[in-house]
């Protein structure tokens, strides 16, 4: 995430088409996180593609994309080629690096390609975007309110309520994290009452949907911000506690939880037993082989010996860990874990440097990812990583889209 918000030198036309290219993906990306979440993928693309080409060559890659960031997801992607030889499909598990690696240079070249808008462009992106979350957000609560009318009419009807309501865990989770670029556009332009009030409203939402990752999630989110808003020592305390918590703490935590029992406590629901369960077999199979992991994309074939499936009709591990953190360090062993956690200070660093209001709002919204990746999605699901860039991109485009300068601030 790049925390410049001067233009890139550039003719006005240039920035005139890509700024309509922005605009429109700005609007697409919330209602389609919700209805669609897999075109999600496609939008990025889209977006970064045209978005270059309507930029010109002052937008070549090499000029854009920030090049420490750029450096150590090189490092990481490496290293998940480098482990698909020893995974249970080397030809596969390659070919799945490389097409993360690919996304993954899209996504932090679109990030970079808002340098090029001005002020009076980024707020006409900021504009459209609220636009497409405020439609987004009345679109959640008729699905809530009317037993998914919207999902029925494009999937086909659910025999459970459960089962209905689940549908909408993507969208929920992308609005989760969509909603602090929003609350922090809103606190720049002066509206305070809504910057703070956005986001405690949405997780008041959440809570009627199945999504229980982005409630807890959010809950983290908003803890974060207001701690992150007590100054910047706080902020960094903030960021460092949940990195390190999220990524590197996470066996520890998990193991802390199997004995004391807390799967036998009946505090779990069901899918947190469930989760618990899986969690509780990646471990094992961490202490395995805890410094080069077991090969990327592994998870879904590791061995499980004679441990049973939580559930009778199912396998005993599903296509992946709900755990990001111990996917990553099942998968690619500490060292991968080690190379995550520097990507993640890389960016805390850039956070670091914006002002108050933005750095509460960015910490948030990486301690709502972290929280939701902890929990639910394979870490390497297209559509997941999308989501993630995609809102990263706009939180650095809404970065000097205000009239004036922010108060407070």
């Amino acid at each position: 995430m790049t925390t410049s918000s001067e233009p890139i030198t550039t003719d006005h036309a240039q920035r005139a088409r890509l700024g309509l290219v922005l605009a429109v993906f700005a609007f697409l990306l919330a209602p389609l996180g919700l209805l669609a979440d897999k075109a999600v993928v496609p939008l990025v693309l889209a977006a970064a593609l045209a978005g270059g080409l309507a930029a010109g060559a002052p937008a070549l890659p090499w000029r854009v994309i920030d090049r420490r960031l750029a450096l150590v997801i090189g490092l990481f992607l490496a290293w998940c080629l480098a482990s698909a030889a020893w995974s249970s499909d080397p030809p596969g598990a390659a070919t799945l690096a490389l097409r993360v690696g690919v996304l993954l240079y899209l996504l932090v070249y679109l990030v970079g390609l808002a340098r090029f808008l001005e002020a009076g462009q980024r707020r006409r992106v900021a504009l459209c975007f609220g636009l497409g979350f405020a439609v987004t957000l009345a679109l959640l609560l008729i699905e809530l309110s009317f037993r998914t009318p919207l999902f029925d009419l494009l999937q086909g009807a659910t025999k459970s309520d459960y089962a209905a309501y689940s549908r909408l865990n993507r969208g929920v989770s992308a609005l989760a994290i969509l909603v602090w670029p929003l609350s922090v556009f809103l606190w720049q332009e002066g509206r305070r009452a809504a910057a703070a009030v956005l986001p405690i409203a949405l997780l008041g939402i959440t809570f009627f949907s199945q999504s229980s990752a982005s409630s807890v999630a959010l809950g983290a989110g908003l803890l974060a911000a207001a701690l992150a808003g007590l100054g910047r020592g706080a902020a960094r305390l903030a960021f460092a506690g949940a990195v390190v918590v999220a990524v590197l703490a996470a066996p520890l935590l998990i193991e802390g939880a199997e004995r004391s029992g807390l799967d036998f406590s009946g505090v779990l629901p069901d899918t947190g037993l469930f989760r618990l369960h899986v969690w509780n077999i990646i471990n094992e199979r961490i202490a395995e082989r805890p410094l080069f992991g077991w090969g990327f994309d592994a998870s879904p074939s590791l061995p499980t010996y004679d441990a049973q499936p939580f559930r009778t009709d199912g396998s005993v591990i599903p296509s992946h860990p709900h755990n990001g953190a111990l996917q990553i360090m099942v998968e690619l062993g500490i060292l991968g874990s080690l190379l995550t956690v520097g990507f993640l200070f890389l960016l805390g660093q850039r956070i670091d440097r914006l002002p108050p209001a933005a750095r509460s709002g960015a910490i948030a919204m990486v301690v709502t990812i972290l929280g939701i990746a902890c929990t639910a999605y394979s870490i390497w699901q297209s559509h997941w990583l999308s989501m993630i860039g995609a809102a990263s991109a706009i939180f650095v485009l809404l970065q000097g889209a205000t009239k004036s300068p922010p108060r407070g601030s």
